[in-house]
């Protein structure tokens, strides 16, 4: 049976869109948890590699709003993968 849980709030304004199977196997839990950690990962090594190309603090502004839910949505799927180990 599944156990669906809304993704965190910081990831989505409301509590009735985005959902998580809580009950799923710890594996799919960490391979859904890791994909999104290696799509922050490249966001940052991105913005690493060429800082001075960011010329506006809206484009650094706009990077921030996309990495904040990838990295909400990682935390809930890690949390939830080793409440299940």
């Amino acid at each position: 049976m599944t156990d669906l849980q809304p993704v965190t709030t910081l990831s989505q304004p409301h509590d009735d869109v985005l959902f998580v199977d809580a009950s799923a196997p710890a594996e799919h839990l960490y391979e859904a948890a890791e994909r999104r950690l290696i799509a922050l990962e490249d966001l940052l090594c991105l913005l690493a590699d060429c800082p001075d190309e960011m010329p506006l603090v809206q484009g650094q502004a706009r990077l921030v709003s996309a990495l904040l839910p990838m990295a909400a949505e990682a935390r809930q799927l890690y949390r939830l993968a080793q409440s299940r180990s």
